[in-house]
């Protein structure tokens, strides 16, 4: 199993698979590479494809160490170096994206050639702005609802975000359903891992990222997104670089990757190929 050990020692699990430009792949929070396989399959033998779970995700190291926004753009630079990747394009989802945003803050947008984010902002909480988490409508009360939730029930956690936030479809789960799907939701969850990673997407503040990034830029906006206009129109506003927002994709939420992997895929590669 291929890993590589960041500077504090954690091993993560990577895979640097085909030829061609390259093209890097991060997962968001609670997800894995494998979570959305089909999606990079669709890139398959026209690039190469990097993705690796992040810290305490999945086959990679769960850690207590450094379970932090800053770190997973970290952990994304010395991936690269240590797999001597010098420009490539990256796709980001959710957590993926505040891991690219975190690495332009912190050390600029090369070696990126391109940016897509799929459904995510810069800004979690709803303090001042709107561009926040459920289209900006989650208080801080119901942040600290959920990391209670987290420590008492990680399943019960996962479903309650998902049924409210993420795809409130799910909220008309016949009540016999649910303990059996919220178990399904907290398998392999580290409650640790989970409630650190929460709590410090809600109070790390990237907005600052966005006027650093000056090559083109696509936003994926599922049908029911977690973010909404104030989000894009921050994009429009700040970013340096071309933008394009890529909507009409019925019947999706914030796991558009796994419902639409092939419909995203042919959304998203013209615009690496600068064809749009």
């Amino acid at each position: 199993m291929p890993v590589f050990a960041t500077s504090d020692g954690t091993k993560l699990y990577y895979e640097d698979t085909g030829t061609g430009p390259a093209l890097v792949f991060c997962h968001g929070l609670n997800s894995s590479h494998l979570a959305i396989k089909d999606f990079i399959d669709e890139f398959r033998g026209e690039y190469r494809c990097i993705c690796y779970d992040q810290r305490g995700h999945a086959c990679s190291e769960r850690t207590g160490r450094h379970l932090n926004v800053r770190t997973l753009g970290r952990d994304l630079r010395e991936l690269l170096g240590f797999l001597g990747v010098e420009k490539a394009c990256a796709i980001g989802h959710s957590m993926g994206a505040a891991t690219l945003f975190s690495y332009v803050n912190q050390f600029g947008c090369a070696p990126f050639g391109k940016i897509v984010a799929v459904d995510m902002t810069p800004y979690m909480r709803n303090d001042g702005w709107r561009g926040g988490i459920g289209c900006g409508s989650w208080t801080d009360e119901d942040f600290h609802q959920d990391l209670d939730r987290i420590f008492d029930d990680v399943g019960g956690a996962a479903w309650q975000i998902s049924s409210r936030l993420m795809n409130p479809a799910l909220a008309k789960t016949p009540p016999e359903l649910v303990g059996t799907l919220s178990a399904a939701f907290g398998a392999g969850v580290d409650p640790l891992v989970f409630a650190a990673f929460w709590y410090s997407l809600f109070r790390t503040d990237q907005r600052g990222a966005i006027g650093k990034i000056d090559v083109p830029f696509q936003y994926i906006q599922p049908e029911t997104p977690l973010y909404g206009d104030e989000t894009i129109a921050f994009y429009r506003e700040h970013l340096r670089g071309p933008f394009r927002l890529e909507t009409g994709f019925p019947g999706t939420t914030h796991t558009i990757l796994q419902e639409r992997p092939r419909e995203v895929a042919a959304r998203v590669k013209p615009f690496l190929r600068g064809e749009v």
